[in-house]
C-alpha cells in the first residue's frame, strides 16, 4: 500500500491582520478620549478664565500663653485671621472638611485647629477666623530662645495649612486637590496682654492630587 497523504489547510492569514485592525482601533478611541478631555479643559480656560486666588495672615490674637515648670509644657490659645480672596468672575471655592493648621516656634508644635468649612463665591473676599489651642513639650532652652526673641521684638512662627479644596466652574464640580500653605512670620510679642504685629510675612505653596 501506497502511503496515505495528508491532507493539508490553508494558514488563516487574516488573523494578524484582525489583531492589527483592533489594535488599531483601541489606539483611535484613547485618543479620541484625549482629545475630548483636553477640548473640555480648553473650554473650560477660556469660558471661564481661571486666576489664583490670594491667602494672608491679617491678624492674630491671643487669648492664653501659659508656661507650666512642672511639667515644662506650653499651652497656647489663640486666633488667626487669614484673608482669603477669589478673584475670579464665574469659578467658586469650596472648603471641605479634612483641613488641619499647625502654628510653631522653632520646629515645636505651640497650638493647632482646622480651618472652617464653607463655599466662597465668585468675585469674594473672606475673612476666615481659625481658632487653635493646644498644649505641647517646651523646654527650658526653648523658653529662655523664646524670652530672648520676646525682648527682640521679632518672634519667628510658622504657620503649616493643609485643607482639601473643591472648584465648582458653574455646574460642573472638579475633583478634590489638598492645598498645602507654609507662612513664615514674625511677630512683635506672643503675650496675650499685646496684640500682636506681623512685621514679616513669607509664603510657599502647593497643590496635591487627593
Amino acid at each position: 500500500m501506497g502511503k496515505r497523504s495528508v491532507p493539508r489547510y490553508p494558514e488563516d492569514e487574516d488573523k494578524g491582520g484582525g489583531c492589527c485592525c483592533c489594535l488599531l482601533g483601541c489606539c483611535c478611541f484613547f485618543f479620541l478620549i484625549l482629545l475630548a478631555l483636553f477640548a473640555g479643559v480648553a473650554y473650560l480656560y477660556y469660558a471661564y478664565n481661571p486666576k489664583p486666588p490670594s491667602y494672608s495672615m491679617s491678624n492674630m490674637a491671643i487669648s492664653q500663653f501659659e508656661f507650666s515648670s512642672s511639667d515644662l509644657t506650653l499651652y497656647t490659645k489663640l486666633v488667626a485671621s487669614v484673608r482669603a480672596e477669589n478673584p475670579n468672575e464665574k469659578i467658586s471655592i469650596k472648603f471641605d472638611d479634612g483641613s488641619r493648621t499647625v502654628v510653631s516656634y522653632r520646629g515645636t508644635p505651640l497650638c493647632s485647629g482646622k480651618i472652617p468649612t464653607l463655599v466662597q463665591g465668585p468675585k469674594n473676599i473672606t475673612v476666615m477666623e481659625i481658632a487653635m489651642e493646644g498644649r505641647h513639650g517646651f523646654g527650658f532652652g526653648l523658653q529662655e530662645a523664646l524670652e530672648e526673641s520676646e525682648k527682640e521684638g521679632n518672634v519667628p512662627l510658622d504657620i503649616y495649612v493643609s485643607v482639601p479644596v473643591q472648584l465648582q466652574f458653574g455646574v460642573f464640580d472638579l475633583p478634590r486637590i489638598k492645598v498645602n500653605v507654609h507662612a513664615a512670620l514674625v511677630v512683635d510679642s506672643l503675650s496675650p496682654k499685646k496684640k500682636p504685629t506681623i512685621k514679616l510675612a513669607t509664603y510657599q505653596g502647593n497643590v496635591e492630587l487627593v
